[in-house]
């Protein structure tokens, strides 16, 4: 697998979405980037033009199980097929959802920590 660098950061923000908009555009001077609809209340800030943070408006849940709405990064690799044959091959639990170029895979670190894994274009 090779990593080839951070497409996004995700943050819940549970009932301050609005608020904590506000606070990223006024104090970090972040602008809002083109958001599909997802199920779920949230908005995705642009970070230097090429990375994002995404505010989600929900309760990040348990963190005994794999969370795509829960906080998380994401990094982008080379492979995103190739990747999941070796998460396969380590034995690591992933969760999938899409096909092709638009596949989104999330693991947990041995911390618990959720990291996103997309093909970077």
């Amino acid at each position: 697998m090779k990593v080839t660098r951070v497409l996004h950061i995700s943050v819940n923000v549970p009932g301050t979405l609005d608020e904590t908009k506000r606070f990223y555009a006024d104090v970090l001077g972040l602008n809002e980037a083109d958001r599909p609809d997802l199920g779920v209340a949230g908005a995705w800030e642009w970070i230097d033009g090429s990375a994002q943070l995404h505010l989600i408006d929900c309760e990040p849940g348990s963190a005994e199980h794999i969370n795509p709405a829960g906080p998380h990064f994401c990094v982008g690799v080379d492979d995103l097929e190739a990747t999941v044959a070796e998460l396969d091959a380590r034995g690591i639990e992933h969760v999938r959802i899409g096909e092709g170029k638009s596949s989104q895979v999330w693991i947990r670190d041995p911390a618990g920590n959720v990291i996103e894994f997309q093909h970077d274009a």
